[in-house]
């Protein structure tokens, strides 16, 4: 052994005599690898959770991590049945029972959310401040995704756990959830409003969303805020809500309340590429799952587009291979799978080419497949037609429709002229502020809502009956579709008390998907 390796061996093992009597939890610890969480790495973190949890739905008010095992072997696939968009053809995917049971649990993400304040605040004030902000309506974003699930939750005492000797957490009434939710998002604008007026050049890093863009962050805040005011639509009278004064307060105030009116401006998931951990959820391996004809279009979603002659068909969908084609009529070889239908005649159907699948050439073209929306500019106008229509507001709502209309087809692709074309037919003239106008509005939001925004499209199905879903001999839910998920099984084991008080409150001791929560009652 030469003399330069004993020197280098003797330096390894003075630290090891060193620590010889250390406790052995301290020598667990990687001194390589950081424990704590960077302010931009949580936010990181938590703003993959909102795409990603949109698409499952996980259980478990504590642990928060765990995906549901009685629902789907494909999240995707799950969301996108319930919303009637999708019919699974093989059971190794999930079924059309409309069975589900235990809804979405945010809190493993409200425990980083916890964290990332406490981080961001070792960066001094001015540079905390919009990771504060922003975090605020990331946090609303998951209170309001669980209680639009399930409906009362625990919120004011949730994730304090041993710091506030608080490990059994009370339950909020569901409307004292949107009352706070209301709160925060106003003051989460109004923070990024200040922050921006003390340094136009302010912003965040780790935004995979908007790259640290405080504007679009406000234009998402108050989108959202206006989603959340229609979705309690149910409840227009209830005057401490004040749905239509906060309604009209943010569109007569554009400064105050900037919103996304432009698809650039969309709150998305972009995937790329050439980074493999965010490629397209779907891209590589449903390649062949979708190509195998497993999975075929729903028909509450395609008979829409196939009706009002839709341009979006074409992009979106494959024809179906064993229909003829009609001269004159480019529409007559796409057609949808009813949703509760025997799976077993429907996977016998699928292959035979009698219903209309995904197009490859479209959502698998490359590994960056097709950006997911969350909060996007056709569901703001969407939302302001409707307000209009239900007289909440003044405006143009054939304007607003049209733009919502014209919004989803810029995303899709579709030219200039096939859109003008699209909305010069009278089917498609917005017919007034009535109930048909309403209806068309209703349609065409649902239409925008394929493959994006989670959960948005059953949440206004519930709200509103429109679209008509369809109900078949699957269905296993005594021919309705559910109004609730029921609370995650953790809740029973670690919460009782507080979890039957709840129920009590809201449905009478019971906890089935059939139950009818506060929102949802006039």
């Amino acid at each position: 052994m030469n003399r330069r390796t004993r020197n280098i061996l003797a330096a390894c093992l003075i630290p090891v005599a060193m620590t010889g009597c250390k406790n052995f939890d301290d020598l667990r610890v990687n001194p390589n690898v950081s424990v704590v969480g960077t302010p931009k790495l949580l936010l990181t973190g938590l703003e993959m959770d909102m795409i990603g949890g949109q698409g499952s739905a996980q259980s478990g008010f504590n642990s928060g991590s765990d995906l549901s095992g009685d629902m789907s072997n494909s999240p995707w696939n799950y969301t996108h049945m319930s919303n009637q968009f999708l019919v699974l053809g093989h059971d190794y995917y999930g079924s059309q029972d409309y069975t589900w049971n235990n809804g979405l649990s945010y809190f493993g993400s409200l425990r980083n959310s916890a964290q990332l304040d406490i981080e961001a605040a070792k960066q001094g004030t001015e540079l905390a401040a919009p990771y504060y902000a922003i975090n605020k309506f990331i946090r609303t974003f998951y209170f309001l995704s669980m209680t639009s699930q399930m409906g009362d939750i625990p919120m004011s005492e949730a994730t304090k756990g041993a710091a506030a000797g608080i490990y059994a957490p009370r339950y909020d009434a569901q409307k004292d959830v949107f009352l706070q939710c209301f709160k925060w998002m106003e003051e989460a604008n109004d923070s990024l409003a200040a922050i921006s007026l003390r340094n136009p050049r302010a912003t965040v890093d780790g935004d995979i969303f908007y790259a640290g863009n405080l504007l679009k962050w406000r234009k998402a805040i108050n989108t959202c805020y206006l989603r959340e005011l229609m979705n309690l639509s149910i409840k227009i009278n209830d005057a401490s809500l004040d749905l239509k004064g906060r309604f009209n307060r943010i569109i007569s105030n554009p400064d105050k309340y900037p919103l996304i009116a432009d698809n650039a401006d969309n709150l998305q998931m972009n995937y790329n590429a050439t980074q493999k951990s965010n490629n397209y959820p779907l891209y590589p391996m449903e390649v062949g799952v979708l190509s195998a004809k497993r999975n075929a279009l729903g028909s509450t979603y395609i008979n829409i587009l196939d009706s009002l002659r839709d341009p979006r068909v074409f992009i979106i969908a494959a024809p179906a291979d064993s229909l003829p084609a009609v001269p004159g009529n480019p529409f007559a070889r796409y057609k949808g799978a009813n949703t509760g239908d025997r799976q077993d005649q429907i996977y016998i159907d699928i292959n035979k080419g009698k219903y209309s699948t995904f197009k490859i050439s479209y959502w698998l073209s490359s590994p960056a497949g097709v950006p997911d929306i969350q909060l996007g500019a056709s569901e703001t106008h969407f939302l302001i037609a409707e307000a209009i229509n239900r007289g909440w507001i003044g405006g143009d709502a054939a304007q607003h429709y049209q733009d919502g209309i014209t919004a989803s087809m810029k995303f899709y692709g579709v030219t200039d002229a096939d859109i003008a074309a699209f909305l010069a037919q009278p089917i498609v003239q917005y017919a007034g502020n009535n109930d048909t106008g309403l209806k068309q509005i209703l349609t065409q939001k649902y239409v925008a809502f394929f493959n994006n925004a989670g959960w948005q499209a059953y949440y206004n199905y519930r709200r509103t009956g429109v679209p008509v879903f369809s109900i078949g001999p699957s269905n296993q839910n005594g021919g309705k579709i559910p109004t609730r998920f029921i609370y995650p099984q953790s809740e029973y084991q670690n919460n009782k008390a507080n979890l039957q008080e709840a129920l009590k409150r809201q449905f009478g001791g019971s906890d089935t998907r059939n139950d009818v929560m506060w929102m949802l009652k006039p």
